[in-house]
């Protein structure tokens, strides 16, 4: 008998700063009688970052915006009839209300405790391991979200204007489901290519949050082989302190406007992103992600 597929799962662990001290909100589960960060499967198609804030939200009331990642856990699990895989991935998590939590037959009890307290009372070490890597991952200064555009017409199939080509029936699908997923980071800073399928990928999050799209004509096809140098200097309008900036721009710019962000250079398959954070003692921290 073949290994049931691999389990994959998310969540967060989520934490505010009160009266100097920082605390973090762990859930009990009474199934298994252990104390542990809230998490929970993915549903069927669900994007990584939408099931660790929605299972966040279930587990224990509470609305979040997630940060930077915690790292990822891997353990056996019982899965019909055999052993599977599980992998469990975190972010570091901000609550954006009190939560309004109500027990049920899942999670009957949350508690907000410090961090050594809550050291103390998770139930397994690999959660430990999870809690203990919050301490290097906040706070973040500034995250910047790097796009590509989501598919568009193709060039052989589009007579008009290149600046106007669209997105397909497909690639606006993807744009509105990656307004989900900006609005799990915060986003609250748009920029885009003056193209209109990479406007496109992003205007549905714009909408959704009533905020203005800022075109740079640089960062297109047509500015960036016009004049390649016209990126020098970008990093620092980009990176703004207190700020997630989505930054929406097309495939043979994107090497390069990686670099002057001072980004890893990677490919990019369309609607897909990478998200990035600038931490207080400098350091980076980024991971991609395929479209959603």
């Amino acid at each position: 008998m073949s290994n049931p597929a691999t389990v994959i799962a998310a969540g967060g662990v989520v934490w505010r700063e009160r009266r100097g001290t920082r605390e973090v909100l762990l859930v009990h589960r009474p199934r298994y009688d252990d104390w542990s960060p809230p998490k929970g499967k993915l549903n069927a198609h669900e994007h990584v970052l939408l099931a660790a804030r929605r299972e966040i939200a279930e587990e224990t009331g509470v609305q979040v915006l997630l940060g930077p990642p915690l790292g990822v856990q891997r353990y056996a699990v019982r899965k019909n009839g055999g052993t599977a895989e599980k992998l469990v991935h975190y972010w570091s998590a901000v609550p954006l209300n009190e939560g309004d939590f109500e027990p049920n037959d899942e999670v009957d009890e949350i508690s907000w405790l410090p961090v050594d307290k809550a050291r103390n009372k998770l139930s397994y070490p690999r959660d430990v391991d999870i809690l203990d890597a919050l301490e290097h991952a906040v706070p973040v200064v500034s995250t910047v979200v790097v796009v590509r555009h989501a598919e568009a017409v193709k060039r052989k199939d589009w007579d008009g204007k290149d600046t106007v080509r669209p997105l397909t029936s497909n690639g606006t699908a993807v744009a509105e489901r990656l307004a989900d997923v900006l609005a799990a980071l915060g986003a609250d800073r748009i920029i885009s290519s003056d193209a209109e399928r990479c406007a496109a990928t992003v205007t549905p999050y714009a909408a959704s949050i009533d905020r203005h799209i800022h075109l740079w004509p640089e960062i297109s096809e047509r500015g960036y082989d016009a004049d390649p140098g016209g990126l020098r200097g970008l990093a620092e309008r980009v990176w703004r302190p207190g700020k997630v900036t989505v930054v929406c721009s097309h495939r043979p710019v994107l090497p390069a406007l990686s670099r002057e962000l001072g980004l890893k250079v990677g490919k990019f398959s369309t609607g897909a992103f990478l998200v990035a954070h600038r931490l207080a003692d400098g350091r980076l921290v980024h991971e991609r992600f395929r479209a959603p």
